[in-house]
């Protein structure tokens, strides 16, 4: 049976001296001398005495807790960002509060009005598609006009001032096409089921762009982007009816599925088609041929969010700040040298 939990009251009745004086003693104050501070903290450490972390927040009107709000947890990349994060804010002592959406603009907004109501001092944030399909995002600004900080990382929008941390979708989209040039591709697919993104959006473009100066109009780029009810069927329809060489696969679904349809309709990858797609590694390394894919570093995402929050909280920052992560190709089976 667990022992019930010994309060300041009953330690300073036991001791026989103040309420203040133990929590003076507890805290270091200089108005308590050395041997009472001995005294009351050796009876502390004897009953396992462990102060109420939440009521001392209070009471300093700081909860030194972080709010977060990702779309989905399924997703292997919101993941390793949470992961990030908790690294930088065990290290700083802050506690987080998880929240995911599911994507949804009710369920967000009900989120930021619970972490915004007091339990925490500031908000790290994706925002959910229908959110950015929706373009609403007065209750980031109402959290904002209340004195709660706003991070948002990732998925982010103009619409909004505040800290940002995000990669150069459009640049990775590009580098990642031309690695497909380069390796020989001349018909070149996009495949993405995140279309109501910005980093959906973003990618796309620059995909095309890379094919329009790397390839010209003589190989017109292919871009499929469609609901992952659909996606199975479309990227089979779309293999049949063009000779494609090489994908993009812009998000974890459209990554894997194209994988196992191409193998399933008897591509020899990457010799037959070559695929870069968007996956966790784990996910990635495993599948055969392994998956190459742009690495969006994550973790390295959810630190910098959370130091940057946790600089503006600690009156660290001025000036909004934009931190842009730097992405890498991971080369794998998928994109080997093609005979």
């Amino acid at each position: 049976m667990n022992k019930k939990k010994i309060t300041v009251k009953e330690l300073a009745q036991q001791l026989g001296v103040s309420i203040s004086t133990v929590s003076k003693a507890l805290n270091d104050s200089y108005e308590i001398s050395e041997v009472t501070k001995q005294r009351i903290r050796k009876h502390a450490e004897k009953h396992n005495y462990k102060p109420n972390r939440l009521a001392v927040n209070l009471k300093s009107g700081k909860t030194r807790t972080i709010g977060v709000i990702l779309p989905s947890i399924l997703n292997n990349f919101f993941t390793t960002v949470l992961y990030g994060i908790e690294q930088v804010t065990n290290k700083r002592d802050y506690n987080i509060i998880t929240c995911i959406s599911n994507e949804s603009h009710d369920n967000e907004v009900t989120n930021t009005e619970i972490l915004s109501n007091g339990s925490t001092d500031g908000l790290i944030v994706a925002i959910a598609e229908e959110t950015q399909i929706n373009r609403n995002y007065g209750h980031f600004q109402e959290c904002i006009d209340e004195g709660n900080p706003v991070l948002m990382l990732d998925r982010v929008t103009k619409s909004i001032s505040c800290d940002k941390v995000i990669v150069d979708d459009f640049n990775d989209a590009f580098l990642a096409t031309e690695h497909l040039v380069n390796l020989g591709c001349k018909k070149l697919a996009l495949v993405s089921t995140i279309e109501f993104l910005g980093v959906g959006k973003k990618r796309v473009k620059g995909f095309k762009k890379a094919v329009s100066e790397l390839l010209g109009d003589e190989h017109p780029e292919l871009v499929l982007e469609t609901s992952l009810k659909k996606l199975q069927l479309q990227i089979e329809n779309l293999l049949d009816d063009h000779k494609i060489d090489g994908v993009l696969a812009v998000d974890e679904d459209a990554s894997l599925v194209v994988h196992k349809v191409s193998k399933s309709k008897g591509f020899k990858i990457p010799n037959d088609i070559a695929i870069i797609g968007y996956a966790g590694k784990k996910l990635a390394k495993y599948i055969s041929p392994s998956l190459t894919t742009v690495n969006q570093n994550g973790v390295k995402i959810g630190r910098a969010a959370a130091r940057i929050l946790i600089d503006r909280l600690e009156g660290k920052k001025t000036d909004f700040v934009t931190k842009i992560i730097a992405t890498n190709i991971v080369k794998r089976g998928s994109t080997f040298k093609i005979d």
